[in-house]
């Protein structure tokens, strides 16, 4: 056998078969930052099966929080059968996604209102993930370090966990162990491990989070000009929940995570109050209220909010937004 030609072409098919992948990869990405096809169809579909072509729509963009099974959406759903709550949340995303996702649901589905939910929590590091190759594993910093290039990453990672991030409400009980710094969600303690301020970095816009929230200020921007004057955006921001009580602050100390700053009107929402033509709805003294009277509005080992502070959510929302359902 000759070695050195069998590895010349050992070595011409590795690069042939390299090439035509990353050929392959660039085609993807380009459809999908274009949107030549509905890359979110599937989520869309699963959240919205009874939309009437006669009625006219509310659209709600979000992430798991408004993705929620029989959460503040279904809540709106129940009180105003006669308007179409358009689900358009898709778990795992970020704003990218929304302006990704806003032409074509917006083109199909004329809003008479939008609601548009963010959170503090991942938003601006989904734009900016955190890399640490000293604590986290070489894959996870691999990926998080290509993501912010190939936007099409972040879809693959969402097929290949069944469209969910870790959070599956079917899992966690209303009435869950109390909190526990073992049982709690992975991906939240995988994020300290990261960096343990992440938190206040978003709350504060410190280091790279700034330049992330330029980049969320940018798609809300392309939203606002999406949609007519006359049709009134809502934003939502959902506090971490180290944010709202002593309590659930003490128990992110507990997980490694610095203590997070505890301000109403932090930089955060005042960043987002900036663009223009956009109403910003800022829940976290309600929140508290609710907490004040010994209703727990966050699951004990996960920081999305349970059925509870879902619903403290849509009564919060019904006041704010009560014009748009008249």
């Amino acid at each position: 056998m000759n070695w050195k030609n069998t590895g010349k072409k050992i070595w011409k098919r590795t690069w042939q078969t390299l090439l035509v992948l990353f050929c392959t990869l660039m085609v993807l990405e380009v459809a999908y930052r274009y949107q030549w096809i509905d890359f979110f169809k599937t989520e869309f579909n699963a959240l919205n099966k009874n939309i009437k072509s006669n009625q006219p729509n509310v659209l709600v963009f979000g992430d798991s929080f408004t993705a929620y099974p029989n959460g503040y959406v279904s809540h709106f759903r129940k009180a105003h059968p006669e308007i179409n709550v358009v689900n358009c949340s898709m778990p795992g995303s970020g704003p990218y996604e929304m302006e990704l996702m806003a032409s074509r649901r917006i083109s199909d589905y004329p809003p008479k209102a939008v609601i548009y939910q963010m959170y503090v929590g991942n938003d601006l590091t989904d734009i900016d993930p955190l890399v640490n190759w000293g604590e986290l594993s070489f894959s996870r910093n691999c990926y998080w370090s290509v993501k912010p290039y190939f936007e099409i990453f972040g879809l693959f990672s969402r097929r290949l966990s069944g469209l969910q991030s870790d959070f599956d409400p079917r899992k966690l009980k209303q009435d869950d162990a109390k909190f526990s710094r073992k049982l709690y969600s992975p991906r939240t303690k995988m994020m300290i491990r990261a960096e343990s301020d992440y938190i206040n970095h978003s709350i504060k816009l410190k280091g790279d989070m700034h330049d992330a929230m330029e980049d969320a200020k940018a798609s809300i921007q392309y939203l606002r000009e999406l949609v007519p004057k006359k049709v009134p955006i809502f934003i939502v921001i959902i506090p971490h929940f180290s944010q709202v009580t002593k309590e659930y602050n003490k128990n992110y100390e507990q997980l490694s995570g610095r203590k997070s700053s505890m301000k109403v009107n932090y930089r955060f929402v005042r960043e987002i109050s900036k663009v223009k033509g956009v109403n910003v709805l800022n829940p976290m003294r309600y929140f508290r209220e609710m907490e004040s009277n010994v209703q727990q509005l966050y699951y004990s080992n996960d920081p999305h909010l349970n059925e509870v502070g879902q619903k403290a959510l849509f009564d919060f929302l019904s006041e704010e937004t009560k014009a748009i359902w008249q």
